[in-house]
């Protein structure tokens, strides 16, 4: 206990005032750089949190954690083994925690928002589902009592007050570590939170919520993990909630640093494979356009979402089957076939380009959930009922767009792979391609094209493309997959339109969606001017709840 950064609450406020003194002006340059006006920002979101624990359990020590908010230039990819481009942002989610003698978690939240009637017992959860706990965490998160538990907290979007859902992901957070620590001491934390990340916009505020309490829990629970290790478990710890992602954001708030963007290949779906860090260069600048529609995790939005990624996992099934089959017609030997575990393993230089159109072409546009369930029992049954809660077919999306996820998740691979070394380069031909890969990324999400009307129109060139034609003559031209959009489908048309505004502007380069989608914001990739800074606000003005521009800082962790 004496090796923690424990200091009173009272000592945390005094030291986050006004100016701020010696030790807390180092510890602010270092997370966030030489902007006072920025640190006055962060302190009185500290305050905000050590206020809220004070007035809820009075004196006492403390420790506080803080977990960025993030940007994403590859999303809905981390979980199938690409590249994910990554950056921290100064927007942020303090949690501030008192340790307890039992193990029971209390929380509270600094916006009045939230229900201050927030607890949990350990054990409490565990005994739930004992039997299922036994067995491991995934069996635990499939069992019905479990699910009634998550459901019962779940925020619908019409609350506005008393709101509840944080609890679900704190709860996630410290029974994924329990699980994988049952020899911790597994006490119990007095918390109260305060964040500035926008909630549903794409920016992961729930996973700062997971990453922020995970690391006070690794600090007070003394865990020998590692950031990477630490990543993985936090991945695995949002299923709890539902969904059926990577662990990505986490990645990018523990492995993050200020003034960097990190790219990160993932073991799918969660563990940390590489990293390589590269600095954004000078004369460039990131903005994030905030649609204001929520991008919540309500039912309606897990089943979009895990939708997507169930497409995936039978594209790459469907891929696998397909080049194992026809390898001596492909001229591939058994090595090559055995070492594909996943669909960023379907790339080139690793195949050559003709072949890996070759697999596209013999993939079936759209499958049925009962042919899939024909050809992969086991499989299909564990991710239907993980993904949908039911292994029924005929209760399922009744087609599953696999060419469509496959073209998708190649393209998004093969982009991975370059973008890190276009930001490196810094030139300005490597900033336009970089621009250029951000927008065909959004189009394979995009549903909707503004015409010069300004209405919205449907959208199919992403469609289009998945026609054998399409594909006969990409493959002809030697296309690069970068190039290629696929289709998940995952935009709204508020964010289509947002970008459609945009990328016509002097000085853009490129433009997409950020997050799940749904909802959310926007990135705009410009050049760092001013004039072109103000001609963007000045075409989103009324389609916009937000614009700002992307303030790089450090990654998470304990305060000290």
């Amino acid at each position: 206990m004496s090796k923690l950064p424990w200091r009173p609450v009272d000592h945390w406020l005094a030291a986050t005032q006004a100016p701020p003194d010696g030790p807390t002006r180092a510890l602010l340059a270092r997370l966030y750089g030489p902007d006072e006006t920025l640190w006055a920002a962060r302190t009185r979101l500290w305050r905000a949190a050590l206020t809220a624990w004070r007035a809820a359990y009075g004196q006492g020590d403390v420790l506080l954690a803080r977990a960025p908010g993030r940007i994403s230039l590859n999303p809905h990819s981390d979980h199938q083994g690409c590249f994910v481009l990554y950056g921290c942002h100064a927007r942020e989610m303090v949690v501030v925690a008192g340790r307890r003698d039992d193990d029971r978690f209390r929380l509270v939240n600094a916006d009045p928002a939230y229900a201050d009637d927030l607890a949990f017992g350990l054990r409490e959860e565990l005994d739930r589902a004992p039997a299922a706990w036994a067995r491991g965490w995934t069996d635990y998160l499939e069992d019905h009592a479990v699910k009634a538990a998550v459901a019962a907290q779940r925020d619908p979007k019409s609350r506005g007050s008393g709101r509840r859902g944080t609890l679900n992901y704190v709860k996630a957070a410290v029974l994924r570590l329990a699980a994988a620590c049952p020899d911790a001491p597994w006490h119990g934390l007095d918390l109260a939170l305060a964040g500035d990340i926008p909630p549903a916009a794409g920016q992961s505020s729930s996973s700062a919520i997971v990453t922020a309490t995970a690391l006070a829990l690794r600090a007070v629970w003394d865990l020998a993990l590692d950031d990477r290790e630490l990543v993985a478990l936090l991945g695995e710890a949002e299923w709890y909630v539902g969904t059926r992602g990577g662990s990505g954001d986490h990645a990018a708030m523990l492995l993050g640093a200020r003034g960097q963007m990190v790219n990160v290949r993932f073991e799918p779906p969660v563990r940390v494979l590489e990293q390589r860090s590269v600095a954004f260069p000078s004369g460039y600048q990131v903005l994030l356009a905030n649609s204001g529609v929520r991008s919540e995790k309500s039912s309606a939005e897990k089943r979009l979402f895990n939708r997507g990624v169930f497409a995936y996992k039978f594209a790459f099934a469907e891929l696998r089957r397909i080049l194992s089959e026809r390898r001596s017609d492909l001229g591939l030997d058994e090595a090559t076939v055995d070492g594909t575990r996943c669909l960023a393993d379907l790339h080139d230089p690793r195949l050559p380009l003709g072949v890996l159109y070759e697999l596209l072409l013999a993939l079936a546009p759209e499958t049925s959930p009962t042919v899939l369930r024909r050809r992969y029992p086991e499989l299909f049954d564990a991710a239907a009922r993980s993904f949908f809660d039911t292994d029924d077919p005929t209760l399922l999306p009744v087609g599953v767009p696999l060419r469509g996820a496959a073209l998708y998740g190649l393209g998004r691979a093969d982009r991975g792979l370059v973008q890190d070394r276009l930001l490196a380069a810094g030139n300005p031909e490597a900033m336009v391609e970089f621009g250029r890969l951000c927008s065909i990324t959004h189009d394979g999400d995009r549903r909707f094209v503004l015409g010069a009307d300004g209405a919205l129109a449907p959208y199919r060139a992403n469609l289009d493309a998945l026609a054998d034609d399409a594909l006969r003559r990409a493959q002809t031209a030697g296309l690069p997959l970068r190039r290629q959009a696929g289709y998940y489908g995952a935009s709204i048309g508020e964010l289509d339109r947002i970008v459609d505004l945009v990328t016509p502007l002097p000085g853009v380069l490129g433009a997409g969606l950020m997050g799940a989608g749904g909802g959310g914001v926007v990135l705009i990739v410009a050049h760092d001017d001013p004039r072109v800074t103000a001609a963007v606000a000045a075409a989103l003005d009324s389609a916009v709840a937000g614009l700002e521009r992307w303030v790089p800082a450090a990654g998470a962790g304990v305060l000290a």
